[in-house]
């Protein structure tokens, strides 16, 4: 083995393996992690190198330690560096390079003819695989496995772990893998179709074909790239709203006092609060509302960028069933116009008169293969309409109001009742007092016989 000569080989490949996308990470300072690496198999040092064709079965080699824990994975950051280690914890938005050293332990002697080339593996090839997404707290791991024909044993494997912090989508960033060594390969782009196949794809020093001598100077890494992207629950929120103007649009608001033959336009708001897109049915009621007509012609709705009338005149079936709005986005809204006039008929009582109206919006959410993905739910909201009559044809709503004529009218009424029954209880008396006379005393005693 030429240890020392390629000590700092070793090293400078690994600091070029690292700078993929203007990341630098500090892959030979790999932290010891037990991982479930594997086979068991006979081990070798620096000094006492394999007489045979083996991979990753130095315990003590210069650049990483023990070669049999040969996969590591760091954040990739813009600046500085960041240990490689065989666990990570993984967060939305971020990148991880994958380092996966390769090293054929056998002494160099044996890669010539003299010995029958025993020291070369050939047809080497390297398969990986990780998981394409993690739950919150799951523990996933990347997976590499060594091959060669020539090598014994055949099949060497090792692994790094991820640790999600959220529920995550992990995916390779193209074009991101890469091998790196000491020779013509270096900095070469790796088929990551070929990589994360069973198969596996070749490795090589100066081609992809597959073969590895023997001894550190023929060492090198593959080294890629994963993203994990945050993937939050689906949710399927929505807010409404109803309002009510009678400036033209200029004020919205939840109450309002209307007069006889006086119009108003009312609003239904929804809102896609939720990370799902939806699909919504407006409907509308009004509630109590004898003496509110809705003008023909008038509903609107406004959506996805597009004004659409409804143009049943009585409002299509805003009042019946719903009108169907369509899908709406997370995080857009959609808005629903009307007008209603007071009707000047008898359908309104004298004074004040309180109507409401009522409006619902129904919601499903949408899978992304366009099926509903739960069932509907339904919000209502209402606006409170008063309505004034006080014309011609109701009768005033208290006495008028009395003057000096009406005063000495009530005088005079007064005091002929007041005489009338002064003149009433005269007569009584009189009328009394003469029956006395007739029968020769009072009326209450009894005449003596």
């Amino acid at each position: 083995m030429k240890d020392k000569k390629n000590k700092k080989k070793i090293y400078v490949s690994a600091i070029v393996a690292a700078l993929l996308g203007g990341a630098l990470v500090n892959v030979v300072n790999f932290t010891t992690f037990v991982n479930a690496w594997g086979p068991e198999r006979q081990t070798w040092t620096m000094a006492n190198p394999a007489d045979y064709a083996t991979f990753n079965s130095i315990t003590d080699n210069s650049s990483i330690g023990d070669e049999r824990e040969f996969v590591r994975v760091a954040e990739a950051v813009n600046e500085g560096s960041s240990t490689a280690l065989g666990e990570i914890h993984v967060q939305g938005g971020k990148d991880y390079v994958v380092t996966i050293y390769y090293h054929n332990d056998a002494a160099s002697i044996y890669n010539k003819v003299d010995y029958n080339y025993k020291g070369v593996a050939q047809k080497t090839r390297l398969s990986v695989a990780f998981p394409d997404s993690l739950e919150a707290g799951e523990k996933g791991q990347v997976d590499a496995l060594i091959y060669s024909l020539t090598a014994n044993p055949e099949e060497v494997w090792d692994e790094a772990f991820l640790i999600a912090d959220e529920k995550v989508k992990l995916s390779y960033i193209t074009g991101s893998a890469k091998i790196y060594n000491d020779w013509a390969l270096s900095g070469s782009e790796v088929n990551s179709a070929e990589l994360f196949s069973a198969d596996g794809t070749y490795l090589g020093v100066k081609e992809f074909n597959g073969l590895i001598p023997g001894c550190a100077e023929y060492s090198g890494m593959v080294v890629f790239r994963i993203h994990a992207e945050s993937v939050a629950e689906p949710t399927s929120t929505f807010e409404m709203d109803k309002k009510v103007s009678v400036d033209g649009g200029a004020t919205w608001v939840d109450n309002v006092t209307m007069n006889m033959g006086q119009e108003a336009e009312f609003r239904i708001t929804y809102r896609n609060t939720g990370n799902m897109t939806q699909s919504i049915t407006v409907f509308d009621t009004l509630e109590n509302g004898k003496g509110m007509e809705y003008v023909p012609g008038s509903a609107r709705i406004v959506a996805n960028g597009a004004e659409t009338i409804v143009r049943d005149e009585d409002g299509g079936d805003l009042f019946k069933s719903g009108v169907v709005v369509g899908e709406i986005k997370a995080g857009e809204t959609a808005e629903i116009y009307y007008k209603v006039k007071i009707s000047e008929g008898d359908a309104i009582a004298c004074g004040k008169t309180l109507m409401y109206n009522l409006a619902g919006v129904s919601s499903t959410p949408v899978a992304a293969d366009g099926t509903a993905a739960g069932g509907v739910a339904t919000q209502h909201d209402k606006v409170q309409v008063e309505v004034n009559r006080n014309d011609n044809k109701c009768l005033p709503s208290e006495l008028p109001s009395t003057g000096p004529a009406e005063m000495v009218l009530a005088g005079i009424i007064i005091a002929g009742l007041i005489v009338g029954v002064f003149y009433y209880v005269n007569s009584k008396r009189t009328l009394k007092k003469m029956q006395q006379e007739s029968l020769g005393g009072p009326l209450d005693k009894t005449p003596e016989m």
